[in-house]
Parts: structure tokens; C-alpha cells; sequence
């Protein structure tokens, strides 16, 4: 009787496309609304709901980690009625990650630096619009995803978003948190 060996799993990937619904936090210093909002003192959104879409490839390893380059692009909308007010919140996350686990499931933590950028309106007699410009952005976070079929999986990410100051806007972080599935 010879005992057979069972065969290792396979590491992280070799790539994902993510396809996940949005949340995200809203800027609230003055700057990022309307002169008018700020003068004012309306309230403003301070969560924005949306979307978010991504791809990963993983071409090394590195220890007990294989090593991912991808993107995520992150756009996500808040809104009051009443006064009628609201931001639209854009990322753009390029990222090193480090995934931990098998192709059937893993975890893993990232982090890149890329761009934001948030628009914002108000309505009526106070009305008028701002819009921060392209904003640098280091972006850290992590998440997970598990494989239900070889090619679908579910997921999670968080990350944060550390915007930086722009000419008229001062330094800000947002947190979005984000659910969906991942096709391979």
C-alpha cells in the first residue's frame, strides 16, 4: 500500500477583476462645498454610496506571500434633500498588495499612492459648486476574498484614503468600505 501525496494548493491568483458596491466617507471641511455652504452653515452628506471596480494580477512570491499590481477606481455619490446638497467622491487606488492564503480564498494588505478627487453642489438661493481638483492620495488597506466556483468569489476591502491638500482644500482621510465579487 503507497500513500499518495496530496497536492499543495495553488498561491493567490494568478489575477481578479473586482465588482463591488460602495461606501465611502465625505469630506466635511468648508472647502470642499460652495462658498455659500460654508458661509451658511448647511449641513452637508457625510457618506457617499457607490461603486467600486478593480483588477489585480500576482506575478512573484515572496516568502509566504504572492505579490499583486492592480488598480481600483472608486466613485461614490451623498446626498441631503433638504437643503439639496451633494458630493461626489472619486478615487483612483493603484496598489502593491501582499496576499495571504490559496486560489481558493485569500486576504491580503496594500497600499499605492494615487489621486481624488470631490465634487460638490448646492441647490437654491444658497447654490453653487466646488470641486477640489485632482488631489495626490496614499491609499493603505486590506479585505479578503473567498472563491465559491473557480471563478467567482465574495469580498470585502477597506481602505483609507489620505488626500492631499490642494489649493483650496486642506488635508483630508476618507474610509471606504466596499462589497461585492471577484471574477477570475
Amino acid at each position: 500500500n503507497v500513500a499518495s501525496a496530496q497536492d499543495a494548493p495553488d498561491p493567490p491568483g494568478p489575477y481578479v477583476i473586482d465588482l463591488r458596491g460602495a461606501l465611502t466617507g465625505v469630506p466635511s471641511a468648508g472647502p470642499f462645498f460652495p462658498v455659500s455652504a460654508s458661509t451658511v452653515a448647511l449641513p452637508v452628506p457625510s457618506r457617499a454610496f457607490g461603486f467600486d471596480v478593480g483588477g489585480h494580477v500576482y506575478p512573484w512570491t515572496l516568502g509566504l506571500s504572492r505579490v499583486g499590481v492592480g488598480v481600483n477606481v472608486m466613485r461614490a455619490r451623498g446626498s441631503l434633500s433638504n437643503p439639496d446638497v451633494s458630493a461626489v467622491v472619486t478615487t483612483l487606488a493603484p496598489q502593491v498588495s501582499f496576499n495571504f492564503g490559496t486560489t481558493d480564498g485569500w486576504s491580503y494588505l496594500s497600499a499605492g499612492y494615487g489621486a481624488g478627487k470631490v465634487t460638490s453642489r448646492v441647490a437654491g438661493a444658497t447654490g453653487g459648486s466646488a470641486d477640489s481638483g485632482l488631489l495626490g492620495s496614499v491609499n493603505l488597506g486590506g479585505g479578503a476574498r473567498w472563491f465559491l466556483s473557480p471563478r467567482l468569489a465574495a469580498g470585502f476591502d477597506v481602505r483609507f484614503h489620505l488626500l492631499a491638500s490642494g489649493n483650496l482644500t486642506p488635508r483630508a482621510t476618507i474610509v471606504g468600505l466596499s462589497v461585492g465579487v471577484s471574477v477570475r
